[in-house]
């Protein structure tokens, strides 16, 4: 986390622990029980943001879709070959973020052809 922001201003710390579970702090205390298969998870929060979520090499990995128009989210990363850390850790502020939805499909509208 940057040197600006304080653990009080932190609305959501979000990151991985054992080799099932992610894990939300903050505003909303919770664990998802998640199997990774070849699926990526996907976090959706109510403020518009939305992860995906890997675990390659035992390592968790959180990856920014999109972030909530007032959201500022910082993910720390974690070192591929760190001794004792296993996740990157995802920080949200600026957000009052009301509930957070674990799944693994995402659909899309198509994109649409330019009409002259």
């Amino acid at each position: 986390m940057d040197t600006t922001t304080t653990t009080t201003d932190v609305a959501l710390r979000i990151y991985g622990a054992s080799d099932d579970l992610i894990e939300l702090e903050g505003q909303i205390v919770e664990e998802f029980n998640v199997f990774l298969g070849d699926e990526p998870v996907l976090l959706g929060m109510s403020d518009g943001t939305l992860l995906r979520v890997v675990r390659p090499h035992g390592v968790w990995r959180f990856t920014e879709i999109r972030r909530g128009p007032r959201t500022m989210l910082f993910i720390d990363q974690c070192p591929e070959d760190h001794e004792t850390r296993y996740s990157d850790e995802v920080y949200l502020t600026g957000a009052q973020i009301s509930w957070v939805l674990c799944g693994t499909h995402l659909a899309k509208a198509k994109r649409q052809a330019a009409t002259s």
